[in-house]
């Protein structure tokens, strides 16, 4: 991968290192599970309640009726979170048995603990952008002076890189579905297929003043995916034969399963979900996806080590 390198970042972390996990299980008393994920500051907390009784106009007499709902950090909820809950019904409804629970309720809800990219980078926007300075005396041609020259009057033109956000970061949105599948493994009562983790990734131009030239960088922060010229956020699903097998061949369907041990079939992984914004190339979004796959086992691992700190202690007490 040439766009990752060891470069340091503004806040110290290498390209492919994320801020520091935020992992917690069980804080809610009143819902069935509750998870909070974070990555730094950028955090998300959720809950699962389920199975729930369910009103007749939405009863489904072979499955569950899978609601989810996102509250906003402040405000009411509008297009950035009908966007979010548009992602999460992408993903949830094809790793959860609903078939195990019919006509029923599951009920997840969302709530954002960072605030959405149209408030937080309004900073950041207006830097970009410096006001005019308008001389009311009239020059010799007859025009008014202005500073700084529009861009067709202006000697060097200055060519816009970075893409605006127009929701929530993908960082705030790979903190819900982290969160979400933390509230659902905190359940215990709705079988899965596999664990959805997501991971965001920016691309930074060198002509923003980064110390990262062009690199790709993992986890970026509010500030870095303002300022970038392309966004990818990943969900990798993570689970025991969740790859596509060919039903026609079966007698090879047997000796592959039995060529593959324990640990092959737990590290299984597939991509559940992507989404992009901005410019980029293949070449940009095929490095992006191998990051996302290392940024996503690490986040696998330290949810296994949470998961078994809190067994162990519900075991002593």
């Amino acid at each position: 991968m040439s766009n990752a390198g060891p470069s340091r970042r503004y806040d110290g972390r290498r390209s492919d290192e994320m801020r520091p996990l935020v992992i917690s299980i069980g804080e809610l008393d009143r819902a069935d599970g509750s998870g909070r994920f974070g990555f730094g500051s950028t955090a998300a907390l959720a809950s699962c309640s389920g199975p729930l009784e369910v009103r007749l106009n939405k009863e489904l007499p072979t499955k569950a009726t899978l609601e989810i709902s996102h509250r906003p950090l402040e405000g009411v909820g509008a297009t950035p979170s009908r966007a979010l809950i548009t992602t999460l019904e992408s993903i949830y409804p094809s790793v959860l048995k609903l078939s195990s629970h019919p006509r029923s309720l599951i009920q997840i809800i969302v709530q954002s603990l960072s605030s959405s990219s149209t408030s937080s980078t309004s900073s950041f926007n207006t830097y970009n952008t410096p006001s005019v300075y308008i001389d009311t005396d009239a020059s010799e041609e007859g025009e008014p002076n202005t500073w700084p020259k529009p861009k067709n009057q202006s000697s060097f033109p200055l060519e816009e890189v970075s893409s605006p956000i127009a929701s929530y970061t993908f960082a705030s949105r790979s903190a819900s579905i982290n969160a979400s599948t933390l509230a659902i493994l905190s359940n215990g009562s709705i079988p899965m297929t596999s664990l959805p983790i997501s991971i965001s990734v920016a691309c930074i131009d060198s002509t923003q003043g980064q110390q990262v030239k062009g690199d790709l960088i993992v986890d970026p922060t509010v500030e870095e995916e303002s300022r970038a010229k392309s966004r990818f956020a990943f969900a990798w699903a993570f689970g025991k034969n969740i790859s596509m097998i060919k039903k026609d061949d079966k007698d090879s369907d047997v000796d592959v399963k039995m060529e593959l041990d324990q640990n092959d079939r737990e590290d299984e992984m597939e991509l559940i979900w992507v989404e992009s914004e901005g410019k980029f190339n293949k070449e940009t979004f095929s490095d992006a996806l191998e990051l996302s796959k290392i940024a996503c086992r690490t986040i696998l691992s330290e949810i296994r080590e949470k998961l078994g700190q809190e067994l162990e202690s519900k075991t002593l007490q």
